[in-house]
């Protein structure tokens, strides 16, 4: 009796603890359970392990009768298991927000019916062990209701909220540079009044209501809404939620295409903050490339006066030039006539200051004389292409959020030019991006060929998921080195010299970049 209780006892460790792990990872694929069965197997997320030690106790069991010293031995074993397994370090570890508080509770209630029968023979633990991934979606499932109505009701409130204190409202949208844009217009913004803005990149509905119910306050003149698109109509709901007057789009490009499928479709849903910003009578800020989908020539065509276009052929030219450290940006036409240095790095942040100096100028144009005073010591935006400097180590450029081809072909060449400049070697960290679909392969295998003109050093993370960026490198004469994780690749450049630059290039979260074994 003393084995079987204290099998069981290791065994409930164990399930608390796996329920832990996989909560994180359904966690990070947003309670989706398409996307958190696809991770299963791609993750590995599945018991080998304890299924192992069961195994062999039972194998043993049978040959020797000995079943009380193996199930004490298998005790042990689950025991271990579970503590390697909780010292886990996460990237991305579980928050335990109010819904997976319930998602977990309701787990662990499901589970107890089969630890009890694990009382009565061990094969029934491994059973157990290999269904907790199915009782999390179940008990989401069931709890997906409840929820719903939690949800409304936090979003009809912060809806209320925002109609009663009335600040200006802005939109903010785009295949990438969303957020630089958002963080960069909100800067220029405090010139004319104080600017409310969601943190990081906080870009959905329930997203942008948390923020309005716990920081919106009346005190503030403008709210600036970044709006992530999941597919057609997604910038529509934020837009019917959040009623801006007015917007900035910033590109159109291959980033999450896996969710799109096509050009079309992703310049489809972006241009739904247009649309609606000229229902409103507002000002749409747009990239001049833009007008090259037939959504945007359309309103454009439709509403001149309503969408303003920044850059080559656009209303306002852009003309930029790099001295020193800074840009000397300059804009003309439009209306506006704007001189102003920006600290950035890369040529990306050129058209993104645009558009956000256009907007700002055309809200209030008092703030015009001050502008270039705010642009010169505007603050880099965190993992944007964000300098980290030391003393006495290299110099780490920080673009871990970026997760576009334009981004980071931006980033490699800023690389380059900044270690060429310190004397040092240009050395690359990056797993590639994510949600290319049928572009993975041509995207990566460009970016490879790029690297390896830009770069001295590889380190590729989850090298087997981006083998075509593996190859072009390679093929390009670069040196390159595979790494499980993100944290090996660090390790890997602890002897990296003072004068050397290190570009960190997008950082998946732990479930897209390693195989676990469970």
């Amino acid at each position: 009796m003393i084995a079987e209780l204290a099998f069981v006892i290791a065994l409930v460790a164990l399930v608390l603890v796996r329920l832990d792990t996989l909560m994180a990872y359904f966690q990070q694929e947003e309670y989706a359970t398409r996307r958190f069965l696809a991770a299963i197997p791609r993750v590995r997320l599945y018991d080998l392990r304890a299924t192992g030690v069961v195994a062999v106790a039972l194998v043993l069991g049978l040959a020797t009768g000995l079943w009380a010293v193996l199930l004490l031995l298998a005790a042990a074993a689950l025991a271990g298991i579970a503590w390697d397994e909780a010292r886990y370090k996460w990237k991305k570890p579980l928050v335990m927000t109010d819904r997976a508080w319930r998602i977990q509770a309701l787990a662990r209630l499901m589970s107890l019916p089969v630890l009890a029968l694990a009382l009565v023979h061990p094969l029934l633990a491994v059973v157990m062990l290999h269904l907790l991934p199915l009782q999390l979606i179940a008990a989401n499932a069931l709890l997906n209701p409840y929820q719903t109505r939690i949800n409304r009701r936090y979003v009809a409130a912060a809806r209320a909220k925002l109609e009663r204190l009335d600040p200006v409202r802005i939109g903010i949208t785009g295949s990438f540079g969303k957020t630089t844009v958002k963080h960069i217009l909100a800067e220029l913004l405090e010139l004319s009044g104080p600017v409310f803005y969601s943190r990081g990149s906080i870009n959905t509905e329930l997203g942008l209501t948390r923020h309005i119910r716990q920081r919106l306050q009346p005190a503030h003149r403008y709210f600036v809404a970044e709006m992530g698109a999941y597919g057609i109509g997604s910038v529509r709901r934020l837009c019917d939620f959040v009623r801006p007057r007015y917007g900035i789009v910033t590109a159109v490009g291959a980033a999450h295409m896996e969710r799109f499928g096509s050009l079309e479709a992703v310049a489809q849903a972006k241009s739904e903050l247009v649309e609606a910003v000229c229902a409103s009578g507002g000002l749409a800020v747009i990239n001049a490339e833009l007008l090259a989908h037939d959504p945007f020539a359309k309103l454009k065509a439709a509403h001149p006066d309503h969408v303003l276009t920044v850059g080559e052929g656009g209303d306002v030219a852009v003309a930029a030039e790099l001295q020193g450290s800074d840009w000397q940006i300059t804009l003309s036409g439009g209306g506006l006539d704007i001189a102003y240095a920006l600290p950035l790095l890369g040529e990306h942040n050129i058209l993104n200051s645009a558009l956000a100096v256009a907007l700002a100028a055309r809200l209030d144009p008092s703030v015009i004389e001050r502008l270039p005073l705010v642009t010169r010591v505007v603050e880099q935006v965190p993992h944007r292409l964000q300098k980290r400097e030391a003393p006495g180590q290299p110099l780490v450029l920080d673009d871990a959020f970026n997760s576009n081809e334009t981004g980071f072909a931006n980033a490699l060449r800023v690389l380059r030019q900044v270690a060429d400049q310190r004397g040092g070697r240009a050395i690359l960290v990056t797993p590639g991006i994510v949600e290319l679909g049928l572009e993975h392969e041509r995207v990566h295998a460009r970016l490879g060929a790029l690297a390896a003109d830009c770069c001295d050093e590889i380190h590729a993370v989850n090298p087997g998921r981006i083998a075509s960026f593996v190859q072009a490198a390679k093929a390009g004469g670069a040196t390159v080195h595979g790494a499980d994780t993100l944290g090996s690749a660090r390790a890997a450049l602890k002897g990296a010299a003072p004068e050397d630059v290190i570009l960190y290039e997008n950082d998946l979260p732990d479930i897209l970049e390693e195989r676990r074994l469970l």
